[in-house]
């Protein structure tokens, strides 16, 4: 292996775990494949797709670049994503969901494939998402990884 591709060998992970999570995230919100997801009556929220759709781009594009502190802000928003993903699944599912949760889970999630079970109001999460989490975490790590592989690029320029 040559050193440039040494040296880029995270950023590159990013930029497969970025367009992955795009790819995969387009899918899941326009493309009714039930009972991996459920959006045979719409998913009610093309307006929010359209604004991640963007917002991916652009954070595909910032790793592209390798611009490094953009990167920072890419992983932060990785992160945060992250976080309402496990603010919204799994906290329910472990601490039990609240009545509005249980309603919204009903509506769009109740027929999906799962990988965990559900018992009462500890509602397991959907296969479809928990892939979507996983993603998300590639996609954080790698460029976590990336912008420091950046950083250290440039400082021995």
């Amino acid at each position: 292996m040559n050193a440039m591709s040494r040296k880029s060998r995270w950023v590159r992970l990013s930029l497969f775990f970025q367009v992955a999570l795009l790819a995969y995230y387009e899918t899941i919100e326009w493309i009714n494949i039930f009972p991996w997801n459920d959006i045979r009556a719409g998913n009610g929220q093309a307006i929010l797709d359209w604004i991640v759709t963007g917002i991916l781009i652009v954070l595909i594009g910032i790793t592209f670049f390798r611009l490094w502190g953009a990167m920072i802000a890419a992983a932060l928003l990785y992160g945060l994503w992250l976080w309402l993903q496990i603010d919204s699944w799994w906290i329910p599912y472990i601490q039990g969901a609240s009545p509005g949760w249980t309603r919204v889970y009903g509506r769009f999630f109740s027929q999906t494939i799962k990988f965990l079970p559900s018992s009462g109001p500890h509602l397991a999460p959907d296969a479809c998402h928990v892939v979507l989490q996983g993603l998300i975490v590639g996609a954080m790590l790698a460029t976590l990884f990336g912008i420091f592989e950046v950083r250290r690029s440039r400082v021995l320029r």
